[in-house]
């Protein structure tokens, strides 16, 4: 039977991480309440995820065939592409179906568009990791990549977006996430292998656009990336003792009021642990 990858969040990513130093309140309410008292991660049924995680999943088993058949194995080993969509969308229910043939065509115009591909596909949905100190950090990068005419390796990170536009690169370029996937990516495979960071942009939709750009440097953040680390784990355990309801508050609007509308605990937040959704 082919195998169904797996396109989710790795154990111990920079989620969690962020999540803490964005705010601990909605660390807690996250990670640390269950779904039943209104707690958990939330959110999975917006569409702007449904259909990137749709995508993500085609493009997944579209270059895990591919990695077959650079390596001699039998593609048939993992689901084509559409039928991959099609089981997640029926795992999840009738919210991701909706967004099923959509997402589909979306993956197959991509494929179109890229055709036959040069380069040495290294890994698909990699589970990567690196320790500092005590704490290990976790990410699962989409694709990896080796140029044939440099040697050099990249990791491939999708991005789907109902438009693509220039300042995404810098957007993406600042994540914690991203920037950790180049510290693990220069461990991995040594500075003289080590290409960099590229970001795979895909604008879904009635008007299908591509691009992929190499992420703009951030040697500072690289270089204090693990700090950071240390810093988001230490917060975490010093609060351990507090009442999941007690947890630090951001109280600022442009925490509590992102790009994509209003954090999901913010009436929580407003009207305290009584409040039911």
């Amino acid at each position: 039977m082919p195998t169904l990858l797996n396109a989710g969040a790795s154990p111990r990513g920079w989620s969690r991480l962020s999540t803490v130093l964005q705010c601990p309140q909605k660390y807690a309410y996250t990670y640390l309440l269950s779904e039943e008292e209104g707690g958990g991660k939330g959110g999975g049924n917006s569409p702007a995820l449904i259909k990137g995680s749709l995508i993500h999943t085609g493009l997944a088993h579209h270059y895990r065939r591919m990695m077959a058949d650079q390596q001699g194995e039998n593609r048939e080993d993992w689901y084509e592409p559409m039928i991959a969509m099609q089981f997640q969308a029926m795992q999840e229910g009738e919210a991701w179906e909706e967004h099923l043939e959509a997402s589909q065509d979306s993956v197959r115009d991509y494929i179109s568009h890229y055709g036959l591909e040069e380069f040495k596909i290294v890994a698909v949905e990699e589970m990567i990791s690196t320790k500092i100190g005590e704490y290990l950090v976790t990410g699962r990068a989409d694709l990896i990549i080796q140029q044939r005419s440099t040697g050099k390796v990249w990791i491939v990170d999708h991005k789907t977006t109902s438009r693509i536009s220039s300042t995404q690169q810098k957007y993406y370029g600042i994540s914690g996430q991203l920037i950790g996937y180049e510290y693990m990516g220069r461990e991995l495979f040594g500075e003289e292998l080590w290409g960099g960071m590229l970001l795979n942009q895909i604008q879904h939709g009635s008007k299908p656009k591509y691009n992929r750009v190499e992420l703009p440097p951030a040697p500072n953040m690289l270089a204090r990336f693990p700090q950071i680390v240390r810093d988001a784990e230490e917060r975490i355990a010093q609060l351990e003792h507090r009442d999941v309801h007690n947890y630090p508050m951001a109280m600022n609007e442009l925490t509590c009021y992102h790009r994509y509308g209003a954090c999901q605990f913010v009436d929580k937040c407003r009207w305290g642990k009584s409040f039911k959704v």
